[in-house]
């Protein structure tokens, strides 16, 4: 990890990697920030931007790699596939309900593509290395964007350049790799110390509270890593739990406010006004309802892949939901004649998908955790690179954790999150077992 530099320039100079590097950090930015061209196909318009191509010209690199290779990673291949499955299903759904559906369902698949090039093309440490780095330097640059904004608004969370909840996420993912250089034993690179400080700095800024979940899942991953590697000191998990606990006063301090529904439940105020304690979790609430009439209704396949709702979807559930929270204001409820955003992806894919989605999607989770702790288990003890025994398992805990509390669209950082961690998770279990081999056939 002390010769990075030297191994991003000669890992670019295979322009399939260099594709992926590119399609990383362009896909990590809003689809609404970058350029591009609307095009009219009959009554559906589809945006075009930057990353759409990107994507789909990666996808195209990924087949010739595996046309010339005539193989694909054995260890990656169930989660691949299954993953594959759940973005099927999402583009089958769409075709149901229309021009506009099938669009966002496009978008949210073409972001697999990331998936894709993370397991067939990062076939070595430094080529995750590499990723990680461009990773970092992204989440640095929306750290930045928000301390900016900080400065300007004191003690409000930042959405900066990528959205709140997708910066607490990014910044989850970074911190990870600084949390993991507490658990090797050797002297590392500056990577994981800049990563540490790009983490904290974002988790506060986003103050997203799905991602303290999401913190706390990858704590608890990466001690358990460490017990199954006979690794575990105290002194590494003091300094985890010291540094969980001061990002959730920080975050706290930030959003103490938008838990106000918890008092109003736990202790109520005699002389409390309807909707005192209203804040965002109020909301979401209200919407995990709605989305649990929908999913009670159709519960096999819900409505089909939308992201967003039209109106026939829901509007007919909401005068249920003005009486099953009276006391909320009325711009808290989904608007009878607008849309229906979802606000965590697990309701989204209940709603959407129903129990087959449902079934996909945690076969797919189920998969990655799996294979997390086996990369975490088999990778060889005190080498340069044991870092990376340390990363599948929390990155993946860190985006359940995110994505609990935000849904996953085409053209955002967190739908884009979503692919790329699992990609990194399949990447690093091929990794493992290469590494695992050649330790054998040594000690051997």
């Amino acid at each position: 990890m002390g010769h990075l530099r030297e191994s991003t320039m000669r890992e670019a100079r295979d322009p399939a990697f260099a594709l992926l590097l590119v399609a990383v950090a362009v896909s990590l930015v809003k689809a609404v920030d970058q350029p591009g061209v609307t095009l009219s196909l009959g009554s559906t318009s589809v945006r075009l931007v930057v990353g759409d191509v990107l994507l789909a010209a990666l996808t195209v690199a990924v087949g010739f790699r595996l046309a010339r290779n005539h193989r694909f990673p054995r260890q990656s291949a169930a989660l691949t596939i299954v993953a594959m499955a759940f973005g099927a299903l999402i583009l089958a759904t769409s075709l149901v309900n229309g021009g506009t559906a099938l669009v966002a369902a496009g978008k949210l698949l073409t972001l697999a593509a990331l998936l894709l090039g993370c397991v067939v093309l990062i076939d070595s440490t430094d080529r995750l290395w590499v990723v990680t780095l461009v990773i970092i330097t992204v989440t640095a640059a929306a750290v930045a964007w928000g301390l900016v904004g900080f400065v300007e608004r004191p003690g409000s969370r930042q959405a900066s350049f990528v959205g709140e909840h997708d910066l607490a996420a990014l910044a989850t993912a970074c911190l990870v790799i600084g949390l993991a250089a507490l658990h090797v034993r050797h002297r590392l690179g500056r990577l994981p110390l800049a990563a540490g400080i790009v983490g904290c700095l974002g988790i506060v800024l986003g103050a997203a509270l799905a991602s303290l979940l999401g913190l706390y899942l990858a704590s608890a991953a990466m001690i358990l890593i460490a017990a199954l590697r006979g690794a575990l000191r105290l002194r590494a998990v003091a300094a985890t739990l010291v540094v969980a606990v001061a990002l959730t006063g920080a975050v706290y301090t930030i959003r103490a406010g938008e838990l106000g529904f918890l008092k109003e439940w736990f202790a109520p105020t005699e002389n409390a006004q309807p909707g005192q304690y209203a804040g965002s979790w109020s909301q979401r609430l209200i919407f995990a309802y709605v989305g649990g009439r929908i999913f009670l209704d159709k519960p096999v396949l819900g409505t089909g892949w939308w992201g967003e709702l039209p109106p026939p979807e829901y509007a007919r559930y909401l005068p249920a939901a003005r009486r099953r929270f009276p006391d909320q204001p009325p711009n808290y409820f989904p608007p009878a004649d607008g849309v229906f955003i979802p606000q965590q992806t697990f309701d989204q894919v209940a709603f959407e998908l129903g129990i087959v989605g449902l079934t996909l999607l945690l076969s797919v989770l189920v998969i990655a955790v799996r294979d997390s702790l086996r990369s975490g288990r088999r990778w060889p003890q005190h080498e340069p690179d044991e870092l990376a025994a340390y990363l599948a398992g929390p990155w993946l805990a860190s985006l359940v954790g995110a994505i609990a509390g935000s849904a996953i669209f085409g053209g955002t950082p967190m739908g884009a999150l979503f692919w790329l961690t699992f990609g990194l998770v399949g990447a690093l279990s091929g990794l493992a077992a290469a590494r695992a081999r050649v330790a054998g056939t040594a000690h051997a």
